[in-house]
């Protein structure tokens, strides 16, 4: 199977990775260097370093330790080094564990803990072993991936675009989402795959697309933040099965505008 090969082939590199590193020592040229960048920042969000709490502009670097916090119309996207991409919408905060070149010269992981809200996450040019995505009731580990994520105190969601996944709560129960579409959750009893969004009608499918915003519309994202077919997820027609009333499609794709949604122009630099 893909995704288990893929995490297969990370364990194994992770590995190899180390006894290298025992024989030769961490070299600053196998990492990336230094931090992130906001490349947009839309109505209100705050960065808690050191130094206390500050307006996030465009252009504001994001360190190990930062905390980034969003209002309800907040919207950071932020680039890092090794082209990894981040964005927080509205509601959300998260905090930025450890990255691929400490300020130390020693080579650690990109470790960002999600604590609460709506993400998208689109890996860079790091190893694949190398990303930690943290949460409140379990954690995540990707390879090659963009997903979007939805994190709550007492679960969290996780709709795939490419690449493999795989989400464990605390108490160690895995499940591997690795197929275009598919939604996975894990909650502190389990961890479990929900289905494919063209599985989901009705009300459920209502709630998936409030779960997830950005495969709905990317308007408020720039370009380089956009994933290739991810709004055909949950704005393909969806026909129900033959013992639902009706037998017509449930859904009909909105349009992608390309103003804000929030009601306020998007600041942004190239």
């Amino acid at each position: 199977h893909q995704g288990r090969e893929c995490f297969q082939e990370a364990s194994m590199l992770k590995l190899f990775a180390s006894i290298v590193l025992l024989l030769v020592g961490a070299s600053p040229a196998l990492a990336a260097s230094g931090s992130g960048t906001a490349l947009g920042v839309d109505q209100s969000a705050r960065l808690q370093d050191k130094q206390g709490a500050k307006t996030l502009v465009v252009g504001s670097d994001v360190f190990i330790g930062d905390r980034v916090v969003t209002d309800a119309k907040g919207l950071v996207q932020i680039r890092f080094s090794d082209r990894t991409k981040l964005v927080v919408g509205p509601r959300s905060s998260l905090v930025i564990e450890d990255y691929l070149l400490r300020d130390d010269g020693s080579g650690g992981k990109f470790a960002i803990n999600a604590l609460s809200g709506t993400f998208r996450f689109i890996t860079g040019g790091a190893p694949k072993d190398r990303y930690q995505i943290t949460t409140p009731t379990g954690t995540i580990g990707v390879c090659g991936t963009a997903f979007d994520l939805n994190v709550h105190p007492d679960h969290f969601s996780l709709l795939l675009f490419h690449g493999a996944v795989e989400m464990c709560n605390k108490a160690g129960k895995c499940v591997t989402v690795d197929d275009f579409c598919d939604v996975g959750m894990a909650d502190l009893s389990n961890a479990r795959l929900l289905g494919n969004t063209d599985s989901f009608v009705g009300a459920e499918r209502t709630s998936m697309r409030g779960m997830f915003p950005y495969a709905v519309s990317e308007s408020d994202l720039l370009g380089t933040f956009w994933v290739a077919q991810a709004r055909e997820c949950l704005n393909r027609a969806v026909v129900p099965n033959s013992t639902d009333a009706g037998g017509g499609s449930t859904d009909s794709p909105p349009p992608n505008r390309g103003g804000n949604d929030n009601g306020g122009p998007v600041t942004h630099i190239p």
